[in-house]
């Protein structure tokens, strides 16, 4: 490891904490901050073209240079990829140029809701794929992109779209949808519609901000993976052996299970969909009969290891709680003698996936299964018992921090989505209107 890993790994042992310089305090965020509720009276449906302008011609020439955005540029309304290119070798697509507040909203496959409002100066020029929405001045551009956003708004557009494999809706029934808005003295509301944008903008910074930070856990946890997995490295100048996986453990490999023809009760079992790289997904777990002779060598119990012997073969993640629950074909359960540390080898593991090691001990053509042979076979490069326990140690708590980051996550945006119900519980988008109305 160079200086500054070294010193990582010395803060993280010590502490069992990751402390990152540039972290931003995330406020809190409550749905009692949400006072701009308003009444019925105040909230009146217009059609989604008197909000804005949609589809607007170029009011000037497309510049001979220009950022492409495509369906695929924009990911969560963020534009991820900035691609440049010359207006001679641009796709015919590429015709909405693009101004500051401008409001993209995706007509083709619009359930992916990859949307957008473009907050950036320079040359940018849309798809066709993309609904161009340029606000009048009574409109808030802020709030008119998360009331596209709204569950009843998404329901009519899907009702309106054509075609099967690329649904898509057309821009003059787009325009036509009627939304709900408030009004005040008979007039757009805009200090109320910014009120509103401000809630969601800041829930969405901290949003972003946890985001960040679970990213940047990640990317310490990959490079301490690389350096405290690496059999050159030299902590407490510990020796690494080789060995072959069959020597650290006892592995069985699962049997499918029937569910018509036994006798036995049902009980939870886990199949290879439950366990990803370093977690087990509790929420899919079913139930399955099994036979009482079948019982006490197919069950899991705290600490094993599971290994996926086909698909991602090599996924892993480690039993970690008290329930009584068997396993299914398609997974090796491992227990480790006597000198070897489960966890440790399932964070080796997942190195050795991203180094592509794993996927070489597959057999098949097109889908790779890792069999017993193959998976006994498999060469590792192991410390002694206290040095794997360190490492194991150092890389369960960043991801415990990982973790903890990803709650909050979760709570934040259920928040949000409170936010979004509550602050426009009175848009009641109705069905597009006729072209008498």
């Amino acid at each position: 490891m160079n200086n500054e890993q070294c010193t990582i790994f010395a803060q993280t042992e010590r502490s069992s904490q990751i402390h990152l310089d540039d972290a931003e305090v995330q406020p809190k965020i409550t749905q009692k901050r949400c006072g701009c509720v308003m009444n019925d009276e105040q909230w009146r449906k217009v059609k989604l073209e008197e909000v804005g302008e949609i589809n607007p011609s170029n009011k000037e020439p497309i510049h001979s240079q220009f950022v492409y955005i495509d369906l695929e540029s924009v990911v969560a309304g963020k534009l991820l990829v900035e691609n440049h290119i010359l207006r001679e070798n641009a796709p015919s697509r590429a015709q909405r140029l693009v101004y500051y507040n401008d409001v993209l909203y995706q007509t083709v496959r619009p359930y992916q809701r990859n949307n957008y409002i473009h907050k950036k100066q320079g040359n940018y020029v849309a798809s066709t794929g993309y609904a161009l929405i340029r606000c009048y001045d009574d409109y808030e551009p802020d709030f008119v992109y998360y009331l596209l956003h709204t569950h009843n708004f998404e329901s009519i557009v899907l009702g309106l779209c054509t075609g099967t494999s690329y649904p898509a809706i057309a821009p003059n029934n787009l325009k036509r949808i009627k939304i709900s808005i408030p009004f005040k003295n008979d007039k757009p509301d805009f200090p109320a519609q910014r009120r509103i944008a401000a809630i969601l903008t800041s829930a969405d910074k901290v949003i972003a901000a946890t985001q960040k930070t679970i990213a940047k856990y990640k990317q310490i946890k990959q490079g301490m993976m690389e350096d405290l997995l690496n059999e050159q490295c030299t902590m407490n100048n510990v020796q690494w052996r080789k060995v072959k996986l069959g020597e650290c453990c006892e592995s069985e490999l699962g049997k499918t299970l029937d569910e018509g023809r036994n006798t036995g009760l049902y009980r939870p079992y886990l199949c290879a969909l439950n366990v990803l790289w370093g977690k087990i997904d509790r929420s899919t777990i079913k139930r399955m009969r099994i036979e009482d002779s079948e019982l006490e060598r197919y069950l899991v119990k705290k600490g094993d290891l599971l290994v996926c012997e086909g698909g991602e073969i090599g996924r892993c993640a480690i039993w970690d709680y008290d329930d009584v629950i068997y396993y299914q074909n398609a997974l090796h359960r491992v227990r480790f003698y006597d000198g070897y540390d489960a966890r440790f080898f399932m964070y080796l593991l997942c190195h050795y996936n991203d180094l592509k090691l794993i996927e070489q001990y597959g057999k098949g053509l097109t889908i790779k299964h890792l069999n017993q042979t193959a998976f006994r076979n498999i060469p590792v490069c192991v410390p002694d018992l206290a040095a794997q326990r360190r490492i194991a140690a150092i890389l369960s708590g960043i991801d415990a921090k990982i973790a903890a980051e990803e709650k909050v996550l979760e709570k934040y945006e259920k928040v949000k989505k409170g936010l979004m119900e509550r602050l426009f519980e009175r848009q009641d988008a109705s069905s597009i209107t006729s072209e008498s109305n």
